[in-house]
């Protein structure tokens, strides 16, 4: 698994709205990373992303409450991002940076939750 490519493919559907399928990406790598004792932290931080990613789909969606849901699960995970130092840890932020962004776009303050 190249995990570089695949934070790369992750981006460029987030760049480009594709909530659903980069959600589904991180799904996929939080499955593996979650069982490896050497992983397992991380998978918390692919955790908060993939719900980070479903939540503004879900929004768009007019699923207010389950957006809002997922968002607090994110939320109570976010702070691995900046706390646990590994490779990904770049991507990990630029995904992150994404996210906020996409937020501002489709989650104004008329609309929050």
């Amino acid at each position: 698994m190249n995990i570089n490519l695949e934070h790369e493919k992750i981006i460029f559907l987030l760049e480009n709205d594709e909530f659903v399928r980069a959600h589904d990406i991180l799904e996929e790598d939080w499955r593996k990373y979650k069982d490896n004792q050497q992983t397992r932290p991380e998978s918390f931080i692919l955790k908060a992303l993939l719900n980070a990613s479903v939540s503004i789909e879900l929004h768009k969606m007019q699923r207010f409450e389950h957006s809002f849901n997922v968002w607090n699960t994110y939320k109570k995970y976010e702070y691995l991002i900046d706390e646990i130092n590994c490779i990904n840890t770049k991507n990990y932020k630029k995904i992150k940076d994404i996210i906020y962004e996409k937020r501002e776009i489709y989650i104004n303050d008329n609309n929050r939750f």
